[in-house]
């Protein structure tokens, strides 16, 4: 009786592996292209309500819907508040795609996922921090926004590029229309955050909502240190801050953080000047992982 032939079966199993081969890289290749297909239509979703909402922004309300609305709110508002009564105003920064509107719940998770029309979205909408106060009679001291850094440039994608004295000069306004009043703000730092940090390297900007209850001079020494820019423009605890937040991927779980102030009566954003801050404090897990001593701690 002959033996099996070894080059025949040397063969054989070359082929079964090339099969095998041939058969992963087809599945890795259909399941890539289902979820590059995935979202793509959750991005074309997304996109079509965020323009939805933007016409319903600018939408003429009926009477009925300005009958509907809190005492003390603007007409404007009446069409978003009737579509969502989570709303509370929108967001603009001009020469940008930032022009959302802005809702308020009870808690800070909600509208992480969801979108303003109460459905699921993974980006989420716009929100105010539920402790913030927008009310008829005035706003809290500083009031901070969330908004996600979407792979597609949408949302608070474009304050990751406030790295620089030149990008805040060309972009050196933000308006904040609520459902009760219009203002402008002037951005005054912008800064990269480590929400995990502990310490002396902890700034948790996040709880700075009431100057009352924490330190106004803390607040200004740590935007003043960690900005990315300084502005020509003076600040103080009289005025009203407005807080953007979106992610930041520079370190791990990082948060790039934008403020501005309330123009004052009277006062403009003409002229104001930014030059590049060049001795700024970044997280200490910035240097670790560059290797770095921290020269702030």
């Amino acid at each position: 009786m002959r033996g099996q032939n070894p080059v025949k079966g040397k063969k054989k199993g070359r082929k079964i592996l090339w099969i095998v081969l041939v058969v992963i890289c087809a599945v890795v290749f259909l399941v890539s292209g289902g979820m590059l297909l995935h979202y793509g239509l959750e991005y074309h979703q997304i996109d079509s309500e965020n323009q939805q909402v933007e016409q319903l922004l600018e939408k003429e309300p009926t009477q009925e819907q300005i009958e509907a609305l809190p005492e003390g709110a603007q007409e404007q508002a009446a069409a978003p508040y009737a579509a969502n009564q989570d709303f509370v105003g929108s967001i603009t920064v001009p020469n940008t795609v930032i022009h959302y509107a802005v809702v308020q719940t009870t808690d800070n998770d909600k509208y992480l996922h969801t979108s303003f029309y109460g459905t699921y979205s993974r980006l989420g909408t716009v929100f105010a921090d539920y402790r913030c106060q927008i009310a008829p009679e005035g706003m809290s001291d500083n009031t901070i926004l969330y908004g996600h850094n979407a792979n597609n440039g949408s949302f608070f994608h474009e304050l990751t590029n406030y790295t620089s004295a030149s990008y805040a000069q060309s972009h050196s306004t933000v308006q904040f229309d609520t459902i009760y009043e219009n203002q402008t703000y002037v951005v005054i730092g912008a800064f990269l955050a480590d929400p995990d940090a502990t310490g002396e390297d902890l700034f948790d900007y996040q709880n700075y909502i009431d100057f009352s209850q924490r330190d106004f001079a803390t607040f200004q020494e740590q935007i003043t240190q960690r900005s990315y820019f300084h502005a020509s423009v003076d600040w103080d605890e009289t005025d009203r801050y407005l807080t953007l937040s979106t992610c930041d991927y520079d370190i791990n779980n990082g948060r790039i953080v934008v403020v501005a102030r309330a123009l004052r009566e009277g006062e403009t954003a003409d002229g104001v000047s930014y030059t590049d801050n060049t001795n700024q404090r970044m997280p200490d897990v910035w240097y670790t992982s560059r290797n770095m001593d921290n020269p702030f701690l």
